[in-house]
C-alpha cells in the first residue's frame, strides 16, 4: 500500500503544483507573495494529499497529510519565491541556477511526500 500511496501522492503533487495555476497563483509562487495566496496554493496541494492519504490509510492520515503538506508546501514555495526576488538570475530558464533551484524545490517537496508516506504506515 505504501507504493500505491507514494504514486498517488506524486500524481496529486503534479496536479496541485502544475495544472490548476491561474495568473495570480503563478505570480504568487514566482515571488513568494502575497503569502496568503501561496498558502491557498499550499492548501490545494494539502487537500489533494489529504484525499490521497485518506483513501489508503484513513482519516487520521488524511488530516495529517493535509496539515503537513499545506504548511510545508507554503513554506517551500515562499522560500523559492524569496530566492527569485533576491536573485533575479534564478528566473532565467536558460541558466543552470534556475534548474538547480527548481530541482531543490522539487526535491524538498519529494522529501515531504516520502515523510508523509512513512507516517501513514
Amino acid at each position: 500500500m505504501a507504493i500505491q500511496l507514494l504514486l498517488t501522492l506524486n500524481i496529486a503533487h503534479f496536479l496541485g503544483d502544475f495544472t490548476p495555476l491561474n495568473k495570480w497563483f503563478i505570480t504568487a509562487k514566482q515571488y513568494g507573495k502575497p503569502v496568503w495566496l501561496v498558502a491557498c496554493h499550499g492548501a490545494v496541494n494539502g487537500a489533494l494529499y489529504g484525499i490521497s492519504a485518506g483513501l489508503f490509510a484513513g482519516m487520521k492520515a488524511a488530516l495529517l497529510a493535509f496539515a503537513i503538506e499545506t504548511v510545508t508546501h507554503t513554506l517551500i514555495d515562499v522560500l523559492k519565491g524569496r530566492i527569485n526576488n533576491r536573485f533575479p538570475v534564478v528566473e532565467d530558464t536558460g541558466k543552470q541556477v534556475y534548474w538547480t533551484v527548481m530541482g531543490a524545490d522539487q526535491f524538498l517537496h519529494q522529501v515531504v511526500l516520502i515523510f508523509i508516506v512513512s507516517l501513514c504506515f
